[in-house]
């Protein structure tokens, strides 16, 4: 009987979102009389607020603060360290699993039919069980991963929008979008820098077994 050996990689994703919203407003119907016109200072003050307002662009490299930052690189070590020791845990059960089938093996000439039987359950019953372990370290590992880099990735964006703020940007774009990018428009390392100060580590939150 084999048991699969699980494997777990970290994998650093980069996030970019653009939002855009539409307002109607509905213009009354005169009945009675024609809606008076709006002199000609309203018109221009009124289309000069229609119009938008020049895209002021700033960019950032994503993947490199989700990678490479402080925060992220304390995440890396305490994740391998966890996955470290689950897959000693596992390795243990693996090689009690082994003993076990060696053993049951050895009895098959010795043992009854009904004591072969019964034996055999138990051990099934183990491999389901070392089974259902190797899951939920698995899903303790992929959940514990993907929530820390979450407090580092909310992080990141609040720094940016400050930075945005600060140069006047209402357009911030990933890196990874564009073959060159003129450096003035980079605020990677500014962000890097901030984010670092600002969430220096994460600490993984391990549920309890």
């Amino acid at each position: 009987m084999q048991v699969s050996i699980f494997q777990t990689a970290v994998r650093a994703a980069a996030l970019s979102a653009a939002i855009s919203a539409g307002l109607f407003l509905a213009a009354p119907v005169a009945f009675a009389q024609e809606a008076p016109k709006p002199d000609a200072a309203k018109a221009a003050e009124a289309a000069k607020a229609a119009e938008l307002k020049a895209p002021v662009i700033a960019v950032i490299d994503v993947q490199k603060v989700m990678q490479e930052s402080n925060a992220s690189k304390s995440i890396t070590k305490s994740f391998e360290a966890l996955r470290d020791t689950y897959q000693k845990e596992i390795s243990g059960l693996e090689d009690k699993l082994r003993k076990g089938e060696d053993e049951l093996r050895k009895q098959q000439t010795v043992l009854s039919a009904d004591a072969l039987a019964n034996k055999r359950r138990d051990f099934e019953k183990q491999v389901a069980d070392v089974q259902k372990t190797v899951q939920t370290r698995k899903r303790v590992l992929e959940t514990t991963l993907n929530d820390a880099m979450a407090v580092v990735h909310k992080t990141m964006v609040e720094v940016v929008a400050d930075i945005a703020r600060e140069r006047g940007a209402n357009l911030v774009l990933a890196r990874q979008q564009f073959v060159l990018v003129d450096t003035q428009l980079d605020v990677t390392d500014a962000v890097m820098d901030r984010v670092n100060k600002k969430l220096p580590q994460v600490a993984l939150n391990v549920p309890k077994q």
